[in-house]
């Protein structure tokens, strides 16, 4: 099995114009998907991640840092999945029931295994 991290992004709040009740089954369907993958031994990790953070980025020998959202687009949640190839990786994501409550991205990237730091 290979390691991968699916990366959540969306524009926007899509559970914002969802009510409260929406909101509740949102987030059981969520659970429930990942509880799946984790019985599968299929789900390494997951988290939802705070909307406020920084990027930084060094250009010669000067660090910035500013707000990383400039974008519409944030990566709200991460997950590390374990899957045979690019391919299982991505059934497992399309599955996410995200997809059904608003307009959401999932990035599928393999962890690449370098001696001696993996």
């Amino acid at each position: 099995m290979k390691e991968f991290m699916l990366f959540i992004s969306t524009e926007g709040d899509p559970m914002a114009s969802l009510s409260a009740a929406q909101k509740q089954q949102h987030v059981q369907k969520v659970g429930a998907y990942i509880k799946g993958l984790v019985e599968n031994g299929q789900m390494k990790a997951a988290q939802p991640l705070e909307m406020a953070g920084v990027k930084i980025s060094k250009k010669g020998s000067t660090f910035t840092d500013g707000p990383f959202n400039e974008s519409k687009e944030v990566i709200t949640g991460y997950y590390h999945i374990l899957a045979g190839d690019l391919d299982q990786a991505k059934e497992i994501a399309k599955a996410d029931p995200r997809f059904n409550d608003g307009h959401w991205t999932i990035e599928i990237r393999p962890i690449m295994k370098v001696e001696g730091i993996n």
